[in-house]
């Protein structure tokens, strides 16, 4: 059965890429001199175990694939969250980072073209707090509750049949989860960028761009790159148009998910391998 073949080859990339990522983690827990901050780079680190291990058992138990994926995607922004912790804690803390906000140029609130246009600039520091930190901040909080409201709307539509991948008729619901995922991620991952502009110096310390690289590879990619997840819409996109072929005991929609499955797995490999660099404990 070309499913099985596909399971235990996803199994392999799962099976090595998993102590990867539990090495790493050890390394943080075995190295705690920064917990404040390592508490952190752990809970993104777990990323790829669980990621990587709910898409293959994706693969083999597909009738339990949408409370797995539930529970995966929740994770996924959860991450995020983690990771502006991550940055917050880095730079001092809130009160801190509000002080250097504080000092900086106002021109660093400017925001970048084409959005310059139709946006107003931010205010790097006011006398009791920094509305640029605010904004980017609830820019991607925003993400996180976004992402976990339509998770779960997303399981309710596919238990009513309202859910269809690929399809982007008016009266299915894939049309407006994936319009409202994809704009809510453009807004966190330039409100992240942003942020990292008006910081990056401060940030020199712990190599930011590698970090922000990995998280926006691994949590951003998934408009028309072609990845794993129930919102990957290349492979979504082959489906509704046909171009993906049904098998004996999996339908066209069960395969085009066992490709975003499969990709995943093959990806949170390399995220694990790449994690050993950008999130070394040494660097804390």
């Amino acid at each position: 059965e070309p499913h099985l073949i596909a399971w235990f080859s996803a199994g392999a990339f799962v099976l090595i890429g998993f102590p990867i990522s539990i090495a790493g983690i050890y390394g943080h827990l075995s190295h705690y001199y920064q917990p404040g901050i390592q508490v952190y780079v752990v809970r993104i680190l777990w990323m790829v175990p669980v990621y990587s291990l709910g898409s293959w058992l994706c693969l083999r138990f597909k009738s339990y694939a949408v409370l797995i994926e539930t529970f995966r995607d929740a994770y996924e922004a959860y991450v995020i969250y983690c990771f502006l912790n991550f940055l917050i804690q880095v730079l001092g803390g809130e009160d801190t980072l509000v002080m250097i906000l504080k000092d900086k140029s106002p021109t660093r609130g400017f925001h970048m073209f084409p959005l310059s246009m139709c946006l107003k600039p931010w205010i790097m520091g006011q006398p009791e707090t920094s509305p640029f930190y605010l904004k980017c901040k609830f820019g991607v909080l925003q993400y996180v509750l976004i992402k976990i409201l339509t998770t779960f709307t997303t399981v309710l539509l596919q238990l009513n049949g309202l859910y269809t991948e690929g399809s982007f008729s008016p009266s299915n619901g894939y049309l407006y989860v994936s319009t409202v995922i994809n704009v809510s991620q453009c807004w966190a991952l330039y409100c992240l960028a942003f942020f990292y502009f008006a910081t990056k110096n401060e940030l020199s310390h712990i190599r930011p761009v590698g970090k922000f690289l990995c998280v926006k590879a691994l949590v951003f990619f998934t408009w028309w790159q072609v990845r794993a997840g129930r919102d990957s819409v290349g492979v979504s996109i082959l489906y509704g148009m046909g171009m993906i072929p049904s098998t004996a005991s999996w339908g066209s929609e069960d395969v085009a998910k066992g490709i975003q499955d499969y990709l995943i797995c093959i990806e949170m490999f390399i995220g694990a391998v790449v994690h050993q660099f950008v999130f070394h404990h040494g660097d804390y």
